[in-house]
């Protein structure tokens, strides 16, 4: 009385947890990995900024103050995107 039909589902059921512990270990492995290229890719100086304190920001260099990169020093706080005066140099 042993249907195909069944020995189909068995195997069925075997791949979908072979594959579920495939995925957790994949997911495992790449978000170790994926936390240091994100905060490269989220750092201030990688993508030409200066890490100042707004007013010196908006001051001495002419810029603005961009809040979607990180600085990694909390004394200077901002990411600030702009022009240095000639005289400061």
């Amino acid at each position: 009385m042993f249907k195909k039909a069944d020995a189909n589902m068995w195997w069925i059921i075997i791949g979908a947890v072979i594959a579920l512990v495939v995925m957790v270990v994949l997911m495992i492995m790449f978000t170790d990995k994926t936390t240091t290229v994100e905060s490269g890719l989220l750092d201030c100086e990688s993508k030409g900024g200066t890490c100042v304190g707004e007013a010196t920001c908006r001051i001495n260099y002419q810029g603005t103050v961009s809040s979607a990169f990180t600085c990694p020093d909390k004394a200077k706080p901002e990411c600030c995107f702009g022009i240095r005066n000639a005289a400061l140099n």
